[in-house]
């Protein structure tokens, strides 16, 4: 099962390397750990010219791989090129050659999950970011349709680990509902958002916050970024499970959910190991 970071929608009127040369950019910073200020020209360039034949053919059999993009580094004059290649070699050729193949799984069903929980742990951050692109691609195909898209993504804090994968996940959040498109983060950890300038302002404008129990630290900076009042605080402090805060419109309203743990539907949903047991 093979997803590759390189499709792209065309869509008349807009740019569409606009976006996709920030998330290859995401993508190889995340590879590379750190990249210098002329292998980010680089990349740049590259990602341009790997698409010049999809441009001219629109034929979805050209649309490049990752050893595309590779084999373009390694033709650069510079030697900085050929050094990111190498960088980056085992995501190519390597055992970490996921992502480095065409896509051969239907992404135009109307319900797709991505599930990354037997992904490697160093791979979640990239596999994340590379599926977000993906969504992106099914947003913009969405529009043209005048198709609503809702966009669950789980464990979105391992999107913060870099500024460019941040930089991106700004852009989709900010964008989306000019598209058409509903994005919901959902984290256990809320600390690495809390402490980035940008995810800490998509934090406070997003329109739909839902808060359940939090942790000391996160509870003071939380009550700061949003305006939480003392009083308020107390139903994300030591609270049982459906206890919290809703945040909507600038309003903050505290609510109690306690669901019957007799029905169906608990059963179903309910992600304890001891009541799966039972």
């Amino acid at each position: 099962t093979y997803i590759n970071p390189f499709d792209l929608e065309l869509v008349e009127g807009e740019q569409p390397l606009a976006m996709k040369v920030d998330a290859i950019m995401s993508m190889v910073e995340m590879m590379a750990k750190n990249l210098s200020p002329m292998q980010k020209t680089l990349v740049d360039r590259c990602v341009s010219r790997i698409y010049d034949r999809y441009f001219a053919t629109h034929d979805q059999r050209d649309i490049p791989t990752l050893i595309d993009f590779y084999n373009m580094l390694n033709q650069q004059p510079e030697p900085e090129g050929r050094m990111l290649a190498v960088t980056i070699e085992r995501y190519v050729t390597g055992q970490a050659s996921l992502f480095n193949h065409p896509t051969n799984v239907n992404t135009h069903k109307r319900f797709v999950v991505y599930d990354i929980r037997d992904c490697a742990d160093n791979m979640k951050g990239l596999a994340l970011l590379i599926l977000l692109d993906q969504t992106w691609n099914r947003i913009v195909r969405n529009r043209e349709r005048h198709v609503r898209t809702w966009v669950f993504i789980d464990e979105m804090q391992l999107l913060f680990e870099n500024d460019y994968a941040i930089s991106y996940f700004d852009q989709l959040w900010t964008r989306s509902r000019n598209f058409g498109a509903n994005p919901t983060g959902i984290t256990q950890t809320i600390e690495r958002i809390i402490n980035n300038e940008k995810s800490r302002l998509m934090l406070a404008n997003s329109e739909f916050l839902v808060m359940l129990n939090q942790s000391a630290t996160d509870r003071a900076e939380l009550a700061k970024l949003l305006n939480i009042s003392d009083n308020q605080l107390g139903y994300v402090t030591n609270v049982p499970a459906g206890c919290g805060l809703i945040r909507c419109a600038g309003n903050i309203v505290p609510f109690t959910n306690s669901f019957p743990r007799n029905t169906k539907l608990y059963k179903l949903m309910s992600t304890n190991p001891s009541e799966k047991r039972e």
